[in-house]
């Protein structure tokens, strides 16, 4: 199978796709539906039916009627090719001690603005237990019934966490734009829940337990039962992440080891995260990937993605249609500006990488991230799609070029 990268678009929104809404901290994401793209970040959302080639800019702050204090931020989008639907998750603004999770599907393929229905999550609504606290840090996936939400929440006031949950949510519903169910699952234990792109009968969810061990949870779709395992791994090192690009400029100034990265594929579950330094063995911030053995839960690899020169951070990954892995990671540091990479897992297990886009610039403030998205691409299935940022012509938010990379192995459709 070949094992090199290929693209088959790699193409940059402008400002006046985004209408100048960008952010240093981009937090990008992307969803397909054959020529049909809809691209969102901090602080926009653009669409095109073209394929990249044109793009119509999406108004996060008034495409959809307001909430609590306006949209802030943390948009996450998907499509869900079993239903034809496009999912769009929005964060608002704390207000009133709480704030709004906001769930909106569109069915029509170019996402028509009057298309879009939505269903509001809050706090106090969910449970009344959880009064005077507001959503934080969301991320999205499928599996085969049904939207999985994970988020964090905090007590407002203080910024206290107090919980992460996963809201479980029916596909089917979401599709006929019928009253919203769900069920939920949260721990007051672990920390930022990460749920795994491609699981098909039970979904995973990963957090760590400390810098040595895992807690994997299984959820399956048809049971309210949830199961905990724990993983040791190979120890690894968190606290002040640092990779000063040419510039002297640290874009790893508010990295952290939540996990970004979750996927389930041909028998494996892998988790990925960022890791700091840890010298001799790796001497700078790099990635985390432990790999387990989905039958008994137990590490099959350690691939980790990392170079004695530059840092590695923010990863996502997501199965293809044949089960192979890609990803898409920030790289930057020593000789370096931040950039873009993608690549796919081989089968050794090792990782073949390829730069989407090299930055020019670190940024001024000091700021990057959250995250990433890397999505298989419908209805190809056997590609990727990834969204991603570099600094372009300078340092300042202004500069923020954010980009749209469809790739895949050679010889699948690419070149």
């Amino acid at each position: 199978m070949p094992n090199t990268v290929a693209f088959l678009r790699n193409i940059a929104l402008t400002a006046a796709h985004t209408g100048g809404q960008t952010s240093t901290v981009g937090e990008p994401s992307v969803a397909t539906n054959g020529p049909n793209i809809f691209f969102t970040g901090n602080w926009f959302a653009s669409r095109s039916s073209s394929n990249g080639t044109n793009w119509q800019q999406v108004d996060p702050f008034t495409t959809l009627p307001p909430a609590d204090g306006g949209f802030c931020c943390d948009q996450t989008t998907l499509f869900v090719p079993s239903h034809g639907v496009t999912v769009w998750l929005l964060q608002y603004i704390e207000q009133a001690n709480t704030n709004t999770l906001r769930v909106a599907v569109n069915a029509s393929a170019e996402l028509d603005t009057l298309g879009w229905n939505f269903w509001d999550l809050r706090p106090a609504d969910v449970n009344p237990d959880w009064a005077g606290e507001w959503f934080d840090y969301n991320h999205a996936v499928i599996s085969e019934a049904f939207l999985y939400v994970g988020t964090n929440v905090f007590t407002v006031g203080n910024d206290t966490w107090t919980r992460s949950v996963v809201f479980r949510i029916p596909l089917d519903t979401l599709a006929a734009g019928g009253a919203l169910t769900y069920d939920y699952f949260e721990s007051t234990e672990n920390f930022s829940l990460r749920c795994a792109q491609g699981t098909t009968g039970t979904m995973y969810i990963a957090s760590h337990n400390t810098l040595s061990q895992l807690r994997v949870f299984a959820w399956p779709e048809g049971s309210s039962t949830i199961t905990a395992t724990d993983v040791d791994v190979t120890p690894w090192r968190a606290g002040s992440y640092s990779a000063p690009g040419p510039d002297g400029r640290n874009w790893m100034s508010r990295c952290d080891p939540r996990i970004t990265g979750v996927w389930c594929a041909l028998g494996h579950v892998g988790i990925m995260w960022s890791a700091n330094r840890d010298a001799p063995r790796r001497p700078l911030p790099h990635v985390r990937v432990v790999i387990l053995d989905e039958a008994t839960m137990t590490v099959a690899h350690e691939p980790d993605i990392w170079h004695a020169q530059h840092a590695y951070a923010y990863v996502d990954g997501a199965p293809n249609a044949d089960g192979d892995v890609g990803i898409t990671v920030f790289r930057g540091g020593g000789p370096v500006f931040p950039g873009q990479v993608v690549g796919f897992l081989d089968q050794v297990p090792a990782w073949t990488l390829r730069v989407a886009r090299s930055g020019t610039d670190g940024p001024t403030d000091g700021k990057w991230g959250d995250y990433l998205s890397c999505r298989r691409h419908a209805p190809d299935g056997r590609t990727w799609i990834a969204a991603g940022f570099t600094l372009r012509g300078g340092g300042g938010r202004t500069n923020i070029e954010p980009r749209y990379v469809h790739f895949a192995r050679k010889g699948h459709g690419a070149t």
